[in-house]
């Protein structure tokens, strides 16, 4: 009977090394940021196109852009914003800019896709292409999630055809998350690109020492 003490030990070793596993997994679940890229009227161009907040934290976006691929094989970058003046006393700033928190369960109507598409080439006679040009497109975010040291992204691809009425169909049901490791080089290339930055880096202490001064 003496083997019996040990064994009980271990066995209970082992129940409180899975039970504080599947803690451990559930807490990183809870605290992972999900970001949906939802399109709200099926595959019409004209429907608007919100950015979800399914995670359990509020995140706060830094920018949103969209990549065109025209027909002649162009790739394009442009900002997904409001491009007209907004006062500081406006109460849907937020929309107005496509900026800013958004709590849990929340969302932000980034406009209708036919817009976001064309952004401010929409209203430009001379612009590069017409909607009629592009055969597809992708949606990205770079986003500030609280518990994180690094920004985290999602993005989502579409297809838009133009056989008959314009239809835009996305590539798949998924918006693709971008919070591992390997992706903090290109989220902080997005931002990078937006934001033109005077020091780049990987983090606030790689060569992006905030404290630089003229």
């Amino acid at each position: 009977m003496d083997y019996v003490s040990p064994i009980s030990s271990a066995i209970m070793a082992v129940v409180w090394i899975v039970y504080f596993q599947l803690f451990f997994l559930q807490y990183k679940r809870n605290n992972r940021p999900y970001l949906v890229i939802h399109h709200a009227q099926n595959e019409n161009p004209d429907a608007l196109c919100l950015l979800v907040n399914m995670g359990q934290e509020t995140v706060h976006i830094q920018c949103v852009q969209v990549v065109v691929h025209t027909r002649a094989g162009q790739e394009k970058t442009l900002t997904v914003t409001q491009y007209e003046s907004v006062a500081p006393d406006d109460s849907n700033v937020q929309h107005a800019l496509r900026q800013g928190p958004v709590p849990s369960g929340g969302y932000l109507v980034l406009g209708s896709f036919r817009n976001v598409i064309l952004g401010k080439n929409s209203e430009d006679e001379d612009s590069d292409y017409l909607f009629e040009d592009i055969k597809g497109f992708e949606l990205r975010a770079a986003v500030i999630h609280g518990p994180s040291t690094y920004p985290v992204g999602v993005r989502r691809s579409f297809t838009l055809r133009h056989d008959g009425r314009p239809k835009i169909f996305p590539h798949n049901i998924h918006s693709e998350q971008l919070n591992r490791r390997k992706d903090r080089n290109e989220v902080r290339r997005w931002l990078e690109e937006e934001l033109q930055p005077k020091c780049k880096g990987r983090s606030e202490s790689d060569s992006s020492d905030q404290s630089t001064s003229e």
